[in-house]
C-alpha cells in the first residue's frame, strides 16, 4: 500500500498532535481485604476511607512520566457513606499508592 505525499504529511501531523497530548488512563482495582485508604489534599485535611473486599477503587493516572505516573483523582464504587464516582484527591506519592494497591487490591 503506497501513500501519497499529502497522506504522509497528514499522518506526520497527526503523530505530532498525539505526542503533545499526555495520556490519561483510568484503572479499576478490586479490594481483596479489609483496609483503609487516606484521601485528601494534605495530611492536615486527610479523610480515612474504610474499604471491604469486592469494593472498587478507580484511579485516574496522568502519564507525564511513563515510569512514575501522577494520580489525578481517586473514586470509589460500592463504598457506604460515599457517593459513587465522587472524585477525591490523594496526597500520597504514586510509589506509595502503587505499593498499597499491590498489597490490598487486584486489577489495574
Amino acid at each position: 500500500m503506497k501513500l501519497t505525499f499529502k497522506q504522509y504529511l497528514d499522518s506526520k501531523e497527526r503523530l505530532r498532535i498525539a505526542i503533545e497530548e499526555t495520556p490519561k488512563q483510568s484503572l479499576s482495582y478490586r479490594v481483596t481485604k479489609y483496609c483503609k485508604l487516606m484521601v485528601g489534599e494534605s495530611k492536615e485535611e486527610k479523610e480515612v476511607i474504610k474499604l471491604k473486599p469486592n469494593q472498587t477503587i478507580i484511579i485516574e493516572w496522568f502519564y507525564d512520566d511513563v515510569d512514575n505516573p501522577t494520580i489525578l483523582n481517586v473514586q470509589f464504587n460500592g463504598v457506604s457513606d460515599i457517593i459513587d464516582n465522587t472524585p477525591y484527591d490523594i496526597y500520597w506519592h504514586s510509589t506509595k499508592i502503587r505499593n498499597w494497591l499491590a498489597t490490598n487490591t487486584v486489577g489495574g
